[in-house]
């Protein structure tokens, strides 16, 4: 009876043993795990943010990355929650990607933006009743300024400005800070800027590229009361920001993802048309260059 039962407790060790082991050849032959799902972080800059961030969500869900999105109130609560980690990739704007460089040594990740991102630049347009011709005769004149959180309504053109003689204690300044958009954010739109020149509250303002590009074509009303006297360098605008330390694969296969995004794929077309933009590029740090130096970092 001894040797019965020290054989049936060999056999259900035997049994164990080889369970565990077929067990372990199974997960060998596994992939490796997906990771867990990248966070994504945006400020809810418009009600189509949510519309936006879905889409994009069940996109990468389709082409098996797996992605989460958190929707913040303003960008100075998104650039802390990708300093802090709670977010691995933030929808930045120029400034608040510059903020986020300059915090961590002037170290990040630029991955994507829109093809209306790259080449952006600044418009001084004034009044044709202004009696200005030239940046020189800006002195004594009102300048209306966008919120101070603009990269391209206030901190850019500032810094080119001034970097070409003009002295802003010389000027009267009338800026929107705080001025809250339709959308509700706290950065005022560069057509409340335009708004401000053309009802004659100010004799010069600064707006973007595109909304001159709708002027000069003659489909904004009272753009033909305005003229441009300057246009800045160029510069990059709104960007996905990564820390150094994110994952560089990941990173690449995010870019890679969010650059075959089409207008002629159902899935992608809506992301791209409340973007305003008619795909996405890779991102490069080349474009922020001059903002981190006005903010006072070095690359």
């Amino acid at each position: 009876m001894r040797e019965a039962a020290r054989m049936r407790n060999v056999a259900v060790w035997t049994c164990g043993l080889t369970a565990a082991l077929m067990v372990g050849a199974a997960n060998a032959e596994k992939p490796a795990s997906h990771p867990e799902p990248v966070r994504i972080g945006a400020v809810a800059y418009a009600p189509s943010a949510v519309t936006i961030f879905e889409g994009i969500r069940r996109y990468l869900a389709d082409h098996d990355f797996s992605v989460d999105y958190v929707l913040y109130s303003n960008y100075d609560a998104l650039v802390d929650a990708l300093d802090q980690g709670h977010i691995d990739i933030a929808w930045n704007t120029p400034l608040a990607h510059a903020q986020y460089h300059c915090r961590n040594g002037c170290a990040s990740q630029t991955l994507v933006m829109r093809d209306v991102d790259v080449d952006f630049h600044s418009v001084l347009v004034v009044r044709k009743d202004s009696g200005i011709e030239s940046l020189a005769d800006l002195s004594g004149k009102t300048l209306v300024l966008g919120s101070n959180q603009s990269a391209e309504a206030t901190v850019l053109p500032r810094h080119y400005l001034q970097s070409q003689g003009v002295g802003f204690g010389e000027l009267n300044i009338l800026s929107l800070e705080g001025r809250v958009e339709r959308e509700g954010n706290r950065c005022a739109n560069e057509r409340d800027v335009l708004a401000e020149v053309i009802a004659g509250r100010g004799d010069a303002g600064i707006i973007g590229r595109y909304l001159w590009e709708r002027i000069e074509a003659g489909n904004v009303d009272g753009g033909d009361q305005l003229v441009a006297v300057w246009r800045s360098p160029s510069f990059s605008h709104c960007v996905f920001t990564a820390p150094v330390s994110f994952d560089r694969e990941l990173g690449q296969r995010f870019t890679e993802l969010m650059l075959a995004m089409s207008l002629e794929d159902p899935a992608t077309a809506n992301v791209l048309r409340l973007e305003g933009a008619k795909r996405w590029v890779a991102g490069s740090p080349d474009g922020f260059v001059d903002l981190v130096e006005a903010l006072g970092g070095q690359q």
